[in-house]
């Protein structure tokens, strides 16, 4: 039963917009096993980059799915990171902007507390998908997704506040 009839003629078949950021976890390998230990006497960390558009964003890719983003990034080696892993992963990044007055990406440090238990610390001060602003809203960029998802903290504070809510009014059309 369907009950949404989307576009098929539209190139994406959902963009993302909102969070993006860098998530820090314990390393876990062969050579390394920093698990279940709290997060001061952690040494050892793997990088990957999080937000929960991005990382739905890398699933539907992972599904055959056709995915964009609208984000906003630092214009340094972690905004580098994240668009070219989104790139890796077959994720359209034409309409990822960089941040010029040095905001820089949220940082996530997960703590394992046990197999079944973690905490995670974030840093989000000045951030820079916060600074998403309406100018960086394309309609017709809008208009090529079958539908749209954005993230919570999209909402959160002005700029990108009225940057999301411009891409909802304009997905409405």
């Amino acid at each position: 039963m369907n009950y949404i009839d989307f576009d098929e003629s539209r190139e994406f078949d959902i963009i993302l917009l909102g969070r993006v950021g860098i998530d820090f976890n314990p390393a876990y390998s062969d050579d390394v096993k920093e698990d279940f230990k709290p997060l001061k006497n952690v040494h050892y960390f793997e990088k990957f980059v999080g937000g929960s558009p991005a990382n739905i964003a890398v699933g539907i890719t992972h599904h055959g799915m056709k995915a964009g983003f609208i984000g906003k990034v630092s214009d340094d080696q972690f905004g580098d990171f994240v668009v070219d892993y989104f790139n890796e992963q077959g994720i359209d990044t034409s309409n990822i902007t960089r941040c010029t007055h040095g905001e820089k990406l949220g940082l996530t440090f997960t703590e394992m507390r046990s197999p079944i238990e973690s905490s995670i610390l974030m840093y989000r001060n000045r951030v820079a998908d916060l600074q998403l602003s309406v100018e960086d809203i394309k309609e017709d960029y809008i208009r090529k997704a079958k539908a749209i998802l954005i993230s919570g903290t999209a909402l959160a504070e002005s700029p990108s506040r009225e940057a999301a809510l411009k891409a909802v009014m304009l997905a409405r059309r």
